[in-house]
């Protein structure tokens, strides 16, 4: 394929894709030719014998010149006869349509001196019958000697045919003596010139519309115009509800290219022009090409004021019953359009985060099973429509709070005293009754703050075993859910022998009131441990391993002693144990353990505690060669 027809090709893709208007001439450029023929003449046929397809002669034997770098047709008209050679290819001109017309031509004869240049090149839009010219319009005819020479001229032209037209004629034309007159004619383009106006108006989301509010972006979309080398746009208005003249504005006048999507807002700021509440607006566009000057088409549109609409709304919190809060809102102005969202952030803030559930709408919205150990805000949107005025999205946010309590909310508890055949004494504890679930804590405490002993987390009832007779002790009971933090309350308590004829070996409680009041450290201390879950796991996995069947290990014959043991000191584990031990761990509360130095003697594990461990709340974690777990408590003093 030569340069020429690689040049064609990628015009014509290109023209496809752009949806340009497309060349009505078919090898119009006639690098498309049977290298066959000896004389590349063109036939008076269109059969496979023709030298070069889509083109025909009409008169004479006219030839295809520049074989092959640049092939062109060439004619000759003159003598005395009025001879000419002519050429034609099929083209169906419709009335009224207008038409580019635009060709390349050069009148040099190849060295023959003989040449007029008084003569005419004429290019015609005919219908044959019979052989002969039955009707035709000249699209275009100029002097031959205008184009005199070796260089190729561009000629452009547009042309409106008058009737239906079949075919495209071409030739030189010379009646003036023995002489000749020449053409050289190439690359013929005829494309036909549509003009179509249309456009929209739209928002800058794309939603078409001709009622915009004050402030908002006003786009016209003229997309589907067709054909235009240029536009034109300019603006009026009058006051909205009038029926008077529009009073002109301003103007943009005309601009070369095609009408795709304008900025009016920017285009006119541009003119200091803005467009205003109040009023409606006339914009004039109007579209031009070579064919036609001006084809125009008017819309109109109206800027409507905002009215503010109250986006407040009213937040009530409560705790549900199995212990999570629920959270009703009411909008404060039912009348609008109503959006809800929750949203859960990492830090208390009202902003961004992650969308909790479905939007929701609506006056009065819940939201339910949500924690306090989490941070939520509650972002309410509201907008109404209207044809008088704009009521654009306004919109609220409220942080949960992260704390909800209930009422008959409490902490209290009561204590009791027990005994059993064998005179072990148990004091037993039972929470107060709180209406919603509730997680439990107790713990015994020395009067040095000692721990002795603990529960957790699932009961509202306790029992502690192996207390001292006419000693002090307090209990500490803290409550706490997914809406309300840890609270606590502390009683003091010792179990005395009362001695009566009616009640040997008996024993009485005496109990006193503890006068506490948690510090900021201490309350943050024991939230911190709870929200991680860390207490709730040891204590269950302490429960868990005390209470399976499903073990190496006779627990009923573990003994871990002393307990409470000293900082500094050894602690004794004794037992039956069926696996040899992989490792010992000391766990705190918060879930953090510390690998332990053992020794085994017989049937007893030596335990050395740093003098550096804090007093406290501890369990002793022994994890076998089989990967049974074993979980002990151990008080720290």
């Amino acid at each position: 394929m030569n340069f020429k027809n690689i040049l064609l090709l990628f015009f014509t893709i290109v023209s496809v894709n752009l949806g340009v208007a497309q060349n009505l001439v078919t090898n119009g450029d006639f690098s498309n030719y049977n290298t066959n023929c000896n004389d590349y003449s063109f036939a008076f046929t269109t059969t496979s014998n023709n030298c070069v397809p889509n083109w025909n002669s009409f008169s004479g034997s006219p030839s295809l010149h520049g074989v092959s770098s640049n092939p062109h047709a060439w004619m000759w008209s003159g003598g005395s006869t009025n001879h000419y050679e002519s050429i034609q290819t099929p083209i169906a001109f419709e009335n009224g349509k207008c038409y580019t017309v635009s060709f390349k031509v050069r009148t040099n004869d190849r060295g023959n001196q003989d040449i007029s240049d008084h003569g005419t090149i004429n290019v015609r839009a005919v219908n044959f019958q019979n052989g002969t010219i039955l009707n035709e319009q000249t699209i275009f005819s100029n002097t031959i000697g205008t184009y005199l020479g070796n260089n190729w001229h561009l000629v452009t032209t547009t042309f409106t045919p008058n009737a239906n037209y079949a075919r495209l004629l071409i030739n030189p034309l010379y009646t003036g003596g023995v002489k000749q007159a020449e053409m050289a004619i190439d690359d013929i383009v005829i494309e036909e010139q549509n003009l179509e106006v249309n456009f929209h108006f739209e928002d800058s989301d794309s939603n078409t519309k001709d009622t915009f509010c004050d402030g908002e972006t006003i786009l016209l979309n003229g997309s589907a115009s067709q054909g235009e080398v240029r536009y034109f746009i300019d603006a009026w208005r009058r006051p909205t509800g009038s029926t008077g003249n529009f009073q002109y504005v301003s103007g943009l006048g005309w601009t070369t290219g095609q009408l795709q999507t304008v900025n009016l807002t920017t285009l006119f700021a541009g003119n200091n022009v803005n467009f205003e509440a109040g009023y409606e607006y006339e914009i004039k566009v109007a579209l031009g090409n070579d064919c036609i000057g001006w084809l125009p088409l008017t819309k109109r549109f109206t800027v409507l004021p905002n009215v503010g609409l109250d986006s407040n709304f009213i937040m009530n919190t409560s705790c549900a019953g199995n212990g999570t809060i629920t959270v009703q809102v009411t909008a404060t102005n039912p009348n609008a359009y109503q959006w809800w969202g929750l949203f859960e952030t990492p830090t208390s803030i009202a902003n961004g985060g992650t969308q909790i559930g479905p939007i929701q709408g609506g006056t009065t919205v819940t939201f339910s099973g949500l924690s306090r150990t989490k941070n939520y805000y509650i972002k309410h949107g509201v907008w109404k429509d209207s044809d008088e005025n704009c009521y654009p999205w306004q919109e609220t946010r409220k942080i949960i709070p992260s704390s909800v309590s209930w009422a008959g909310y409490t902490t209290d508890f009561a204590l009791s005293v027990s005994s059993n055949f064998n005179g072990q004494v148990s004091v037993n504890v039972q929470a107060d009754s709180n209406p919603v679930s509730v997680y439990h804590g107790w713990q015994v405490y020395d009067v040095n703050h000692n721990v002795i002993s603990g529960f957790c987390c699932n009961s509202d009832v306790a029992s502690f075993q192996g207390l001292l007779i006419n000693t002090w002790y307090y209990v500490k009971h803290g409550i706490w859910n997914d809406c309300k933090e840890w609270q606590e309350t502390r009683k003091y308590f010792r179990v005395q022998i009362q001695e009566s004829e009616n009640n040997i070996g008996g024993f009485i409680l005496e109990t006193k009131e503890y006068p506490f009041e948690p510090d900021s450290a201490y309350t943050k201390e024991i939230n911190e441990l709870v929200n991680s879950g860390a207490i709730y796991e040891l204590y269950e996995e302490y429960e868990r391993e005390n209470s399976s069947d499903d073990k190496n290990t006779d627990l009923s014959k573990l003994e871990m002693y002393p307990n409470p043991v000293q900082s500094g000191s050894t602690l004794t584990i004794s037992g039956s144990f069926n696996d040899p031990i992989k490792s010992i761990e000391l766990v705190e509360l918060s879930g953090k353990s510390t690998p332990l130095s053992f020794s085994v003697q017989k049937e007893n594990i030596l335990l050395e505690i740093d003098s550096r461990v804090s007093k406290g709340m501890y369990f002793v974690r022994i994890i076998r060669n089989s990967g049974e777990v074993i979980t002990q408590q151990l008080a720290i003093q």
